[in-house]
């Protein structure tokens, strides 16, 4: 064993450690759906790879469906964002959007998704505002870089 894991003293940057906590809740919350997924399968007897039957699994799919998607975007961004332009607001952001995934899990989870149209609707504005912050910023933290890069460049 070697001694850097005998010891734990770890100390990263918050640049690397504060999307990595967002990571970890998004993968952790996905692997709860995926779960609950598999349980609502075997409960209404739909045989995978088929996503129609009854309501509360179809419900139950799609929650996990739009997580999978997000996800793909959110923990690259939400790395980006950290390393480009704040590690504690990429924490805020990528926190808010794994919050608004909650939110929108719980009415299905109640079985009171007519009763929540305010839910909804902030479950949508939560998570399409925090992706498009942490994409933009990340993409205006690159193109600076790479400005910055090609004036000295050019110097």
């Amino acid at each position: 064993m070697s001694s850097r894991i005998g010891n734990l003293n770890w100390i990263y940057p918050d640049y690397i450690v504060f999307p990595s906590v967002v990571a970890s809740l998004g993968i952790t919350l996905w692997t709860c759906q995926a779960y609950q997924l598999g349980v609502m399968r075997k409960k209404y007897n739909v045989a995978a790879p088929h996503v129609q039957g009854d309501p509360e699994f179809e419900r139950v799919a799609h929650e996990y469906q739009n997580t999978s998607e997000g996800l793909g975007a959110i923990i690259p961004s939400t790395y980006m964002f950290s390393y480009f332009i704040s590690p504690k607001w990429s924490l805020v952001l990528g926190g808010a959007w794994l919050f608004s995934k909650l939110m929108n899990c719980c009415p299905y989870c109640c079985k009171k998704e007519k009763e929540s149209e305010c839910v909804k609707d902030a479950h949508v504005i939560i998570s399409h505002t925090s992706s498009f912050i942490l994409l933009g910023g990340s993409m205006f933290g690159i193109a600076i870089s790479l400005i910055n890069r090609c004036k000295l460049l050019s110097s």
